[in-house]
């Protein structure tokens, strides 16, 4: 018997346009389409989009949920709007956390340690106070954008400032007119952006992307072309 896995709200998509497929820690991830140097090569010098949906995402929030991280990583934490990789008490890796507002926090990281990671976060948020822990990675989809032509993809897909926020900074804007959550960051030896949308808009956004995108040599692009366009394994919130 197959063990169970996940597919991602884009998932119908990729297939329909050829993708290769995975599995990889329970989500059915794209390889490649056709030509990964070429995926990667576009990425590099105009625009890649990559499906991230398999991040994992943690919902913090509450009263006491800022001072639970705190206690957590022994250092402050980023303020609304802020993002920052950090390191959890007890814990190996290196998570992202990314400041909503004053009393809720999202946690990422890769989607290998998704249960690990609720795990410790739910057992930290169990003493005394008013603290909600949630595994939200099901609820988002998750798309990273890089390449030097990014900026100006999203300057036409909402009005976010996006030339003017910097890296590790957030902001919560209409992306295609679905509420989303723009994330800058770095990724290998660039930058790059993530974008949240709830699950149920994801394929939708995605070829609102894609159809966007069409004037700034925006292509898809996988796991394996990852690896060349960062030398990381894959392009995602992990390697923060």
């Amino acid at each position: 018997m197959k063990a169970p896995y996940q597919l991602t709200p884009m998932h119908s998509w990729h297939v329909q346009n050829g993708a290769q497929t995975s599995v990889v820690d329970g989500w059915v991830r794209v390889l490649a389409y056709r030509d990964s140097q070429a995926e990667s090569k576009a990425s590099n010098c105009d625009v890649g989009i990559c499906d991230v949906t398999p991040i994992s995402k943690i919902d913090v929030q509450g009263k006491r949920s800022g001072e639970r991280l705190q206690e957590l990583t022994g250092m402050p934490l980023p303020d609304v709007g802020g993002c920052a990789s950090i390191l959890l008490k007890g814990y190996s890796k290196a998570v992202y956390v990314v400041g909503l507002s004053a009393e809720r926090y999202m946690v990422l990281a890769g989607a290998a340690v998704r249960k690990q990671l609720y795990t410790h976060l739910a057992e930290a948020a169990a003493e005394p106070g008013c603290v909600h822990v949630t595994d939200v990675t099901s609820a988002f989809a998750a798309v990273q954008f890089f390449g030097p032509m990014t900026t100006a993809l999203l300057k036409k897909l909402g009005s976010a400032p996006v030339d003017q926020i910097q890296s590790d900074r957030c902001v919560q804007t209409s992306t295609a007119r679905v509420w989303s959550l723009l994330i800058h960051h770095q990724a290998g030896q660039g930058s790059a952006w993530l974008l949240l949308v709830s699950r149920d808009f994801g394929q939708y956004v995605w070829e609102s992307v894609l159809g966007v995108g069409q004037k700034f040599g925006i292509r898809p692009f996988g796991m394996l072309a990852a690896q060349g366009i960062t030398g990381m394994e894959e392009i995602d919130v992990a390697a923060l």
